[in-house]
C-alpha cells in the first residue's frame, strides 16, 4: 500500500510550458528594465541576445534559466514557475 508521502514528487520538465515561460518572462522584465542588456545578462549568466531572446518569445525558457532569475530575483524557484504570489 502507497501512503501519500511515498509519491514521487512532482518533477519539471527542463523546458518550460508556455504559461511557465510567461510567468518567468514577466518576473524578469522590470529587472533587465532597471538595468543595461550587460549587467542583466552578467547577472543572470547568459549572453545578453539569449536573455532578449527569452525575454521576447524568440526561444524556450529552460529550467536552468528560470532557476537563474529565480536566484538573481530572490524568489522561491516553485513559486515563480507555478505562479504562486509572483
Amino acid at each position: 500500500m502507497t501512503e501519500p508521502q511515498d509519491k514521487a514528487p512532482e518533477s519539471l520538465p527542463a523546458v518550460l510550458t508556455e504559461a511557465q515561460a510567461a510567468r518567468v518572462r514577466k518576473a524578469l522584465a522590470p529587472y533587465v528594465a532597471a538595468r543595461t542588456a550587460r549587467e542583466s545578462a552578467k547577472m543572470l549568466g547568459f549572453a545578453r541576445q539569449y536573455v532578449r531572446a527569452v525575454l521576447h518569445g524568440e526561444i524556450h525558457c529552460t529550467l536552468l534559466f528560470a532557476s537563474r532569475v529565480a536566484r538573481v530575483l530572490r524568489v522561491d524557484l516553485d513559486a515563480l514557475i507555478r505562479g504562486d504570489g509572483t
